[in-house]
């Protein structure tokens, strides 16, 4: 039996001049496949301009932008190679006690970013 791609693109485009990935993931959490159903699980990317606050407050990033779970990822980590070389941050929804989430609504968080990081931006200006 194959086993399913871990790494899959579901969503690549631009909303508000920022790209934005989505990505739908599987979780073994070490447990062989047959024994335990796959959960899925996605991971949603928005890039960051190099015009952004948060672009070079990216520790702040992680801290101040609010979306369920949090932010899960930055550049500081190191590089993703799922992830274009550009400056993107991101989140996850593999967190315990959760609501259910769809690619819609983890594309709604990715539009709620958005707004945090403009709106960021304009309280700089």
């Amino acid at each position: 039996m194959q086993e399913p791609s871990i790494n899959k693109t579901v969503f690549e485009g631009e909303c508000k001049g920022r790209r934005v990935i989505i990505r739908k993931m599987h979780q073994f959490a070490g447990i062989p496949a047959p024994f335990l159903p796959l959960q899925d699980y996605y991971c949603g990317y928005v890039e960051l301009l190099p015009s952004d606050y948060y672009y070079s407050h990216l520790a702040e990033a992680e801290s101040c932008l609010s979306v369920w779970g949090g932010i899960t990822w930055t550049p500081e980590y190191g590089k993703l190679d799922d992830l274009p070389d550009d400056c993107f941050i991101g989140f996850d929804t593999a967190h315990a006690n959760q609501p259910p989430f769809s690619q819609q609504t983890v594309m709604d968080d990715c539009m709620e970013l958005i707004k945090q990081i403009i709106k960021r931006n304009e309280e700089e200006n």
